[in-house]
């Protein structure tokens, strides 16, 4: 598997635990500040993988 597939692959995992937590979220306004705070980290993970592909494409 080359590595443009791998990040895709990672970005798309990123993509579903972002949305699983919003659902989560939505479900359990208990656990929001927990809740929100993984969506953070997520998303954060989310931007790093989409800044690696930018930069592998434009090599």
């Amino acid at each position: 598997m080359i590595d443009m597939e791998v990040l895709k692959i990672a970005l798309s995992k990123e993509k579903d635990a972002i949305e699983t937590y919003q659902e989560m979220l939505s479900q359990h306004p208990n656990l929001t500040e927990l809740l929100s705070l993984l969506i953070t980290e997520e998303q954060k993970h989310k931007i790093m993988i989409e800044k690696k592909i930018i930069e592998l494409t434009r090599n």
